[in-house]
């Protein structure tokens, strides 16, 4: 007889009803039934129960309970699974507390969404713990029935990492064909259908009464005013043209189109939020008297007919050889050809001596087929967390979960996460994960170790032909661990440039450097400069250097010209003026679509003016063309007095003046001082979606950054 091992025995009612069912087929009446559990007290009131089981049955099997699972699972046929780490508490409550408090609301959270992520992230390694006892202890050929949730992310975990004989099983399947057959008035006995996607979203492709199609009964329902029933699943059949084997409730928090809208579309759908804290609650409360009335009132237990749940009948069809078709979740090996190999799928498998036969579908419908992959996503980047340790895919799961991605911005799940890993960890339910970039996507590990090094003049460069040139450096040290080295500066030529060879560089973990350095390259109109070191965590970002466009305004004797092209159109034309301090630039920017956005104004119709004098910082100016009114805004988005800008706008664009005192605005110190300037122009009629088209002067539309590129403005006479 074969033996037969409960996981998670202490979950009693389930293996209540898996036990009667298996003790209820006479050629599995005499089986040896092992259970598990990891609470001492729940594996005796299981070992109570089965005992009382074999005697209201008056069989002969034979019941073992222990707390060793390597020992439970040891020779055994079959192994049955129905573990929950983490528990109701802290582990759902955590699931559901800390998105609460983000603003993601969910109803059942144990299969997808960040509740299903974390579940599986806890629960994967336990799986795969069963799975090695099964290939190195069990029997050959022993099959690990699952029924724990998240499904499809242990089963496709245990596949990738372990590889035994699996099959997932729920009972979706059978109880929605149950209900449609009850919603549109059908017995039972006479209804048949096909049903393939994923676990919790797969699809009644095919659902029959008496051979002929029963799908429009069902359509009928939806224009039926007295129908009032599994609102979200019937919506989303009107959409997609297909039932959905899951609950409304689970349905609700697999897509972005319920939940996430909001109290009214909640409340037209009846969709129960926190209905799993409810569930779990209640019997929790009621567990006392439920216990009572699993293990029999002085000894005498109600043993109920076999349920519909398929271990009982997977274990029989594979003990006595009788075919039996079952609806199981495995691995995709071509079956289902438009969802990714080695998913996890649920669909026909036909179980008998020869073991676990899956059945070929083909291609799912597009659209159900798209629907499902949203959700294929999030089980395939948990399970590359939980296999790899790599923490940055677990915010990839999450983000890419549609409910999560249609309620929170990235920094908000980010953050999310954040939270959700440290109070599992505080926990004991998550071990270490490699840490990634701060607030990013990318490890830490081989990137965010690194120390990078730049360099900035510090005084403006108008010339650096045989001069030695005062050099901020940066080092930014990403790393936890010191850096301690040194630092040659290369030209483009190859010359070391840096006084004395070389730069000694020491730098706390997470700190950061700035020191100042002396350079003497040899170039006369360019040059490229770059930090190097023996030691790979070092990056040196180049500073390039080209000498500067130079505008003499007094020799030039009138406005020298300023143009900016586009596809070799001049999208700003016009000339600068320079009297004692006082800068005037007038113009014309051709633009069909003026379009203003004071908060981001380079994604808009714009001006960008900068300028710098010989010793400080970028002064950067937003000029914003209105009819009425033009704004002159500064870095931080408020109002300049100082600088004026004043426009006429027509059909083809706007005419401007800019008027600004050099001397008022910090710019130069005496009058006759050389300065730095540039323009980056914002035509809206030239942008896309994203923004406008940004088009800089000097070739580059990163002016606030840097200023290398500038023009240099000198006034010959002063």
């Amino acid at each position: 007889m074969a033996k037969i091992t409960l996981i998670g025995a202490g979950s009693v009612v389930f293996a209540k009803n898996l036990i009667s069912d298996i003790l209820q087929f006479p050629e599995l009446s005499g089986s040896t039934i092992t259970l598990m559990d990891i609470d001492p007290a729940r594996l005796e009131t299981a070992r109570v129960m089965a005992e009382r089981v074999v005697r209201k049955l008056g069989v002969k099997a034979k019941i073992e309970a222990t707390l060793d699972r390597r020992k439970a699972i040891t020779g055994a046929n079959y192994v049955i699974c129905t573990i929950q780490v983490g528990g109701y508490k802290p582990g759902t409550v955590i699931d559901f507390e800390i998105p609460r408090k983000f603003g993601l609301l969910q109803t059942i959270g144990d299969t997808l969404g960040v509740g299903g992520v974390f579940r599986g992230l806890r629960t994967i390694p336990k799986i795969l713990e069963i799975a090695r006892d099964i290939a190195e202890v069990g029997a050959p050929g022993c099959t690990f029935l699952n029924y724990t949730n998240p499904m499809a992310m242990l089963c496709m975990a245990a596949d990738k990492a372990v590889g035994v004989p699996m099959v997932g099983l729920c009972h979706s399947v059978q109880g929605t064909s149950q209900q449609l057959a009850n919603y549109a008035g059908l017995h039972y006995k006479h209804v048949t259908y096909r049903v393939a996607g994923i676990n919790h979203m797969a699809f009644f492709l095919d659902y029959k009464y008496r051979g002929k199609d029963a799908y429009p009964l069902l359509f009928n329902l939806l224009n039926d005013p007295s129908f009032s029933q599994d609102k979200v699943r019937f919506e989303m059949m009107r959409r997609l043209g297909y039932f959905v084997t899951e609950s409304s409730e689970h349905q609700s928090e697999y897509n972005p189109h319920f939940i996430h809208h909001g109290k009214d579309v909640i409340s037209k759908f009846d969709i129960p939020i926190d209905e799993y804290l409810r569930r779990c609650e209640s019997i929790i409360s009621t567990w006392k008297k439920a216990e009572a009335e699993l293990i029999g009132e002085d000894g005498d237990i109600v043993v109920n007919p076999q349920t519909h749940e398929y271990g009982s009948f997977i274990i029989h069809s594979m003990e006595t050889n009788t075919p039996r078709v079952i609806y199981g979740n495995v691995p995709n090996t071509g079956l289902i050809t438009n969802l990714p190999d080695r998913c996890c799928v649920e669909l026909p498998v036909l179980v008998d001596a020869q073991g676990l036969q899956p059945t070929h579908i083909g291609n799912l419908p597009p659209q159900l087929a798209a629907i499902c992959r949203t959700n294929v996503n999030v089980q395939e980047l948990t399970v590359e967390a939980a296999l790899t340790g790599k923490r940055e895919h677990i915010y990839h799961a999450v983000m890419t979960d549609p409910h999560a991605a249609a309620t929170l911005p990235l920094d908000k799940i980010w953050a999310m996460c954040d939270e959700l890993i440290e109070a599992h960890q505080k926990a004991g339910l998550l071990g270490d994960f490699a840490p990634t970039i701060k607030n990013t996507g990318r490890a830490y590990a081989g990137l965010g170790d690194r120390v990078i090094v730049t360099l900035e003049p510090v005084k403006a460069l108008a010339s650096i032909a045989g001069q030695s040139i005062e050099f901020t450096l940066t080092a930014v040290n990403q790393g936890a661990k010191a850096f301690s080295g040194k630092l040659i500066f290369i030209s483009e030529a190859g010359e070391v440039v840096a006084k004395g060879g070389a730069v000694s560089l020491k730098v706390a973990g997470g700190a950061t450097l700035t020191k100042q350095v002396v350079l003497r390259p040899a170039a006369a109109t360019s040059l490229f400069l770059r930090a190097v070191s023996n030691d790979e965590r070092v990056v040196g970002r180049e500073y390039i250097y080209t000498e500067p466009r130079v505008l003499n305004v007094s020799a030039e004797g009138g406005p020298v010209p300023v143009e900016i092209e586009f596809m070799a159109n001049k999208l700003l034309k016009g000339g600068l003026t320079v009297k004692g301090n006082k800068l005037e630039v007038t113009g014309r920017v051709i633009d069909t679509a003026v379009k203003i956005d004071e908060k981001a104004p380079w994604d808009a119709s714009v001006v960008e003016f900068f300028v710098k004098g010989p010793h400080g910082a970028v002064k950067q100016f937003f000029l914003l063309p209105r009819t009425k009114g033009a704004t002159v805004l500064g870095r931080d988005f408020k109002p300049v007095k100082d600088v004026t800008f004043k426009v006429a706008i027509d059909k083809g664009g706007y005419d401007f003046r800019l008027a600004a005192d050099l001397a008022i605005i910090g710019v130069v110190e005496k009058t006759g001082d050389p300065f730095y300037m540039d323009f980056v122009v914002g035509a809206g009629a030239l942008g896309d979606a994203h923004g406008a088209c940004r088009v800089g002067w000097n070739g580059s539309v990163r002016s606030s950054s840097r200023s290398g590129h500038y023009a240099l403005v000198t006034r010959e006479g002063h």
